[in-house]
């Protein structure tokens, strides 16, 4: 079985389309997470590589990579920020707070693969 890829994502539609497109160079993906249910979720799934959304109606993406970082159990997981936000203060803020690579919304499939492989696969 490929690297296990968490995806925090509020968005089914792009829940789904990263799924597809990952699973298709071999990488697994695990399911759907919530905000009161990261922590657990990370811990359990022992992602290789997780994918975060900054906006999500009911959580703040820059305060789940905070925790995720500052927490010893995961803080050295790679992350992904995958956003819509495309400014570069949130960018910078994303790198600050933790973040290993950042991309916006839409996003080309094998821009997305390639980020991924790279964390998930350093050389």
């Amino acid at each position: 079985m490929g690297k296990r890829i968490l995806v925090i994502d509020d968005e089914p539609a792009i829940h789904r389309l990263v799924q597809i497109i990952l699973e298709n160079e071999g990488f697994q993906i695990l399911g759907m997470v919530e905000r009161r249910e990261t922590r657990r979720s990370v811990l359990q799934g022992k992602p290789d590589v997780i994918i975060l959304d900054i906006m999500m109606p009911e959580v703040d993406g820059f305060q789940i990579l905070k925790m995720l970082k500052e927490d010893a159990e995961t803080r050295d997981i790679p992350i992904l920020v995958l956003t819509v936000r495309s400014l570069g203060e949130d960018r910078e803020k994303a790198m600050a707070l933790g973040a290993d690579l950042y991309m916006t919304k839409p996003f080309e499939p094998s821009e997305l693969v390639d980020a991924v492989r790279s964390l998930a696969e350093p050389p």
